[in-house]
């Protein structure tokens, strides 16, 4: 009997920790569908304003903290790019590694 409660045991725990791994990975996928969106809204704020259509960002989204990277013209564009982001629902912070080159 003991051995039979035993087992019982060790058979609970394990679909236990079985069923805490697919929730969590269900919860990283929905992580990654969400950063997918907030970079492709990110992307069409970027190429909808006219002052920045001309140039190419990177944007890199991760657990809703954007990440913007490439090369604009003025100090001025790298922080419209950033004001951008920022206004896109769903984005926690922005971090500019745009690099202003003449």
């Amino acid at each position: 009997m003991r051995n039979f409660c035993r087992n019982m045991m060790i058979v609970f725990g394990f679909a236990c920790l079985v069923g805490c791994q697919a929730y969590q990975g269900e919860n990283i996928l929905h992580l990654q569908s969400n950063d997918n969106s907030l970079t492709a809204a990110v992307n069409e704020a970027l190429l909808n304003n006219q002052e920045l259509a001309p140039f190419r960002f990177h944007v890199e989204t991760v657990s809703g903290m954007v990440y913007l990277s490439g090369y604009v013209k003025t100090i001025r564009q790298s922080d419209t790019a950033e004001a951008l982001a920022k206004k896109v629902p769903g984005v926690k912070s922005v971090e500019n590694n745009i690099i202003v080159r003449k």
